[in-house]
């Protein structure tokens, strides 16, 4: 489970972590145990707490079941986020139960970072710009969502572009490889608007060190489910940096830089 593997880097940050599941006492030692997991797992009989929290999952009928396996009371899995004095400041749900966003990609989101959760990737430096390429997390399972990154740094005196409403490339990253990575609107920071004067026109820009998120998924298939299952194998990630670099008198042509990404899989669990 990676919430298990991130739940140390969590504590040595001084974040606790508890799951909440509908099934009974026995069955949720016997899972834990089985696990190792150590954080606390607590059984909410008649879903109570779930429902107090709005998350039943009321798609599935009062007498559905897998087998023995009793299905109805099960929640929208999601993650909550409490402060010191236990209010919820922050939530994460997705849309496919088989899909969670990872515990490096909440903390991102959050502006943190959990300490040994991140891999690095490539990078490029030239005289007009640099960039480094990480991911937020060092290995990634079938329906994990997580977070490339490129921090970008302008040279001085140099600036790149921020979406707006200019005819400038924007700078963006591309997402080339694998094909079966689904990728997810990127996130810019907030920018700056700078004022050309030859031509009386403002954009907006940046001009100091930034940072681009990119979430992806890595969706449930038979294709994924075979390579995470590979003994040694590899999550390769190739993408692409596009941008342009002005300074106050000279516009450069739009280029592009490749980057790449090495995430280790980790096996699925289905029982």
């Amino acid at each position: 489970m990676e919430l298990q593997e991130r739940h140390a880097d969590l504590a040595a940050q001084g974040i606790g972590m508890a799951a909440i599941f509908y099934d009974p006492p026995e069955a949720i030692r016997e899972f834990t145990e089985a696990r190792g997991i150590e954080f606390p797992v607590l059984s909410d009989p008649g879903s109570a707490v779930i429902r107090g929290y709005g998350i039943l999952n009321r798609e599935v009928e009062p007498d559905a079941q897998v087998g023995d396996y009793r299905l109805y009371g099960i929640p929208y899995p999601g993650t909550f986020v409490l402060d010191g004095k236990g209010r919820v400041v922050e939530r994460f749900f997705e849309q496919r139960y088989q899909e969670r966003i990872t515990a490096a990609s909440i903390a991102l989101r959050l502006g943190e970072s959990l300490e040994g959760a991140s891999a690095a990737g490539t990078g490029m430096d030239s005289r007009l710009i640099a960039a480094s390429a990480y991911a937020s997390d060092t290995a990634v399972a079938p329906g994990n969502r997580f977070a490339l990154m490129v921090d970008v740094e302008p040279k001085p005196g140099m600036h790149v572009y921020a979406p707006g409403d200019h005819i400038y490339r924007v700078i963006r990253l591309r997402v080339d490889a694998p094909d079966f990575l689904r990728v997810h609107p990127l996130s810019y920071p907030p920018s700056e608007l700078y004022h050309y004067e030859p031509l009386d026109e403002t954009v907006p820009v940046y001009q100091q060190p930034f940072r681009l998120v990119q979430e992806v998924t890595v969706p449930m298939s038979e294709e994924t489910a075979a390579l995470s299952a590979a003994p040694g194998g590899k999550l390769v990630v190739e993408g692409t940096l596009e941008y342009q670099v002005c300074d106050d008198e000279v516009c450069y042509i739009p280029a592009e830089a490749p980057l790449r990404w090495e995430l280790a899989w980790r096996p699925l669990v289905r029982d």
